[in-house]
């Protein structure tokens, strides 16, 4: 998949951002993440996602870049 190795980040109540900062990485990710949500021997395919929940993600990204960008420029 030509991806560097990176450890996923965590959605954590006490960064603001941590919510942005994981979607981007699920985003840039995803064809890695539904390789491993859809392998059936390891169990996780309880996690995958469908299309809509990945259109979801999108979505959200885009408002929370723009909450952020204005976060940080105000």
């Amino acid at each position: 998949m030509d991806l560097s190795q990176r450890m996923m980040p965590r959605d954590v109540i006490t960064r603001w951002n941590a919510t942005y900062d994981m979607l981007v990485f699920a985003i840039e990710y995803r064809d890695a993440l539904d390789s491993i949500t859809g392998n059936q021997r390891m169990k996780l395919r309880q996690y995958e996602l469908t299309e809509e929940d990945w259109d979801i993600a999108g979505k959200l990204c885009d408002v929370l870049k723009v909450c952020c960008y204005l976060f940080l420029t105000h």
